[in-house]
């Protein structure tokens, strides 16, 4: 092809992709038509960029990723190969709608009360689950040495629950280009609980409990969520192709702890539930006592009322492994706390508990829950 050529059906994507800038389910059939068209017979990443956008139509979010597919077209050079460059803009995209502004909307709707609550609801989950999908195919199709570290980063529980990162950013980056470095960071970022800015975010037991209703906070948590159930079904889904015999995770775990000081003691017992088919997320958030930011007893959490059977088979799991150190068999014993041993706590209830994968609990355990009520009431 001619440049003239390559330079007028370049300007023609551009031009049509700034026209419709404010419509996501356009701006994508038009980068399609020419341009994610050639990815597909590169990768079988392409076949989920429909599902990137399928009824989420969230204007600002439009005008993200239009911006981000101008961005693509100008530093393509015709001629090129683009499929680092396309998974880079399917990974930007991805992240997009994991942390963007549709989740937001979905919570206004449900704040107030709109008739369109539900069906935004359901477009945030299935926005939120097919970007991780996506995410985790940019990993896969970057090779076995970038499976690796994706492993590592976020699979492997020694290295979640120490923290200690072997792998520097740029050795990840060079077995995985920039898309699947970006891919893994922004994973990673779910699995520990932060934000985009790397804060710690709420747990979503949090919002229910507390009453936290800003859309913002709320579409974080929610999200980090369902990415989390993405990477346990993807991390069974490698399970079984190795062995058919592989048995699935009996729930997805978020631990935590009021005392920084027995995060460690704590490891063994977690690496126990992991063996036992619990598949435990990101080691240990420590959540300092206060009045609205620990619990004044142990407890696992749930969020739908099918999973009663499964959090107490989490506290009876617990029992039976009696841990030996001392401090930690006070703490699961609930020593200090207003109330001893685990007990389960049912928010079904909760309107947005619906956007919470089955399958999910969070276990906390407190060493200062009197305390914990000492600062409730005098709060």
């Amino acid at each position: 092809m001619a440049d003239s050529e390559r330079g007028r059906s370049f300007n023609n994507i551009v031009s049509g992709i700034a026209a419709i800038a404010g419509t996501i389910g356009l701006v994508v059939a038009t980068i399609t038509s020419n341009e994610v068209n050639k990815l597909s017979q590169q990768s079988r990443t392409a076949g989920l960029v429909g599902d990137l956008t399928d009824k989420l139509t969230s204007k600002e979010l439009g005008r993200d990723i239009s911006l981000l597919a101008i961005e693509h077209m100008l530093n393509t050079e015709p001629g090129k190969e683009k499929a680092p460059r396309d998974k880079l803009l399917l990974a930007r995209i991805s992240i997009l709608l994991i942390e963007g502004s549709s989740g937001e909307e979905s919570i206004n709707a449900q704040n107030n009360n709109s008739r369109q609550a539900s069906a935004t609801q359901t477009q945030f989950n299935h926005g939120v689950d097919q970007a991780a999908r996506v995410l985790n195919r940019l990993v896969q199709s970057s090779g076995e040495s970038c499976n690796s570290h994706y492993k590592q980063q976020i699979f492997n529980l020694n290295l979640k629950l120490s923290g200690n990162n072997l792998t520097t950013a740029a050795a990840i980056e060079a077995d995985c280009g920039e898309a699947g470095s970006l891919a893994i960071e922004a994973l990673g970022k779910q699995v520990e609980g932060k934000d985009s800015n790397g804060e710690q975010a709420v747990s979503v037991s949090q919002l229910a409990q507390d009453a936290i209703t800003d859309p913002k906070r709320v579409a974080i948590s929610l999200a980090q969520a369902r990415v989390v159930n993405q990477l346990n079904a993807f991390r069974l889904e490698a399970a079984h192709a190795e062995s058919p015999y592989t048995e699935s995770s009996l729930a997805i775990v978020t631990v935590h702890l009021d005392d920084p000081a027995l995060a460690d003691q704590l490891e063994p017992l977690l690496l126990q539930l992991s063996a036992k088919r619990w598949y435990i997320v990101s080691g240990v958030r420590i959540v300092e006592p206060s009045a609205r930011s620990c619990g004044q007893y142990n407890s696992v959490r749930f969020f739908h009322k099918g999973d009663i059977d499964l959090a107490k088979k989490l506290i009876a799991q617990i029992d039976t492994l009696k841990p030996s150190a001392t401090p930690v068999r006070a703490l699961v014993e609930g020593s200090g706390n207003t109330r001893p041993g685990i007990l389960p706590i049912d928010l079904s209830t909760w309107k947005y508990s619906r956007s919470v994968p089955q399958g999910t609990v969070e276990l906390w355990l407190a060493s200062k829950g009197s305390s914990c009520q000492s600062a409730a009431i005098s709060t």
